[in-house]
């Protein structure tokens, strides 16, 4: 009596599909994630009919509601400002910035700023606004 002896598959797995429902699931959370300009600061510009788009500057100076100085996304004070931009060392041709402060900041500390910046070469300092709704 001969006995046969059975090949054993291999077995495998077939990770086509699972690779399919994994580019399908990144490529649905990149499209629906925010990207914010401005991350971890909270500001309610103010809003004027005026408003126009600006190219946009590598240097950009926020003050939030409780009138905390921020470069870029970096919190400041106004004595260390104007060291903070210079060690940047990114400022254009034309010595611009962007000022983007909340609509409830004091308009002395705005001031107070602007002048800082003024004393210290750089006069073309463009004011941040949204289109009332």
């Amino acid at each position: 009596m001969q006995l046969t002896t059975k090949k054993q598959k291999k077995l495998t797995v077939n990770l086509t599909s699972l690779i399919d429902v994994l580019f399908i699931l990144i490529i649905f959370f990149a499209v629906s994630s925010t990207f914010l300009e401005q991350p971890g600061i909270e500001l309610k510009l103010p809003e004027a009919e005026s408003s126009e788009s600006y190219t946009s500057q590598k240097i950009i100076i926020y003050i939030d509601k409780g009138e905390n100085l921020f470069l870029n996304d970096q919190l400041i004070t106004s004595n260390t400002m104007i060291s903070e931009i210079k060690k940047l060392g990114q400022l254009s041709d034309d010595r611009s910035l962007v000022l983007k402060a909340d609509a409830k900041v004091q308009h002395g500390k705005i001031i107070e700023i602007m002048d800082l910046l003024r004393k210290n070469g750089m006069y073309k300092i463009v004011i941040s606004t949204t289109y009332p709704e």
